[in-house]
């Protein structure tokens, strides 16, 4: 894929690595109107109302280390109801990174191991709605709610011979 080919981020803010150094330095970050309808439309969610987030990188020669607070404030849709309703993230995370490959091959099933990230910047706003989309209710139900296949659902139907099956039942009393 070419430059050209890649879609243009809902929310950008890229660093430069080299100017963050072992010392690093902290960002804050808050995603405008136009950039969290587009989030909101990349992520299925009805809207966004809130989406900012406090960072602090620290980046080597080989290394880089992103320690953030996320904090959203969304509408979405029950999974049970289809209702909308609120749904609120406040999540601090921790992400490493290696500027280059490791010598000796990682698992493709360790998960702790850290992400290769190539390049001299690295984008914090994609890096924000990706940790959005991962704190983010999987399934989010609004307290209290009926699901449709509930409230809509044919009664059960007893069958006239449930209570004879019930009485042939052998037990300790009736053998």
């Amino acid at each position: 894929m070419s430059e050209s080919d890649k879609a243009e981020p809902e929310f950008s803010y890229e660093i430069e690595l080299d100017d963050v150094g072992k010392q690093g330095k902290r960002f804050k970050l808050s995603a405008n109107d136009e950039e969290r309808r587009k989030i909101a439309a990349r992520l299925k969610a009805i809207s966004i109302e809130k989406l900012a987030g406090e960072l602090r990188i620290t980046a080597s020669k080989t290394a880089i280390r992103v320690e953030g607070v996320i904090e959203a404030e969304l509408t979405r849709e029950c999974v049970a109801s289809l209702e909308p309703m609120g749904e609120t993230v406040s999540e601090a995370f921790e992400i490493d990174f290696l500027r280059e490959p490791p010598e000796e091959a990682i698992e493709e099933d360790d998960l702790d191991a850290p992400e290769v990230h190539q390049g001299a910047t690295l984008d914090l706003g994609e890096l924000l709605v990706q940790q959005l989309s991962l704190a983010m209710d999987p399934f989010p139900r609004k307290e209290g709610a009926q699901s449709l296949a509930e409230a809509y659902a044919q009664p059960e139907k007893v069958s006239p011979f449930a209570g004879l099956k019930e009485a042939m039942r052998k037990d300790d009393d009736n053998q």
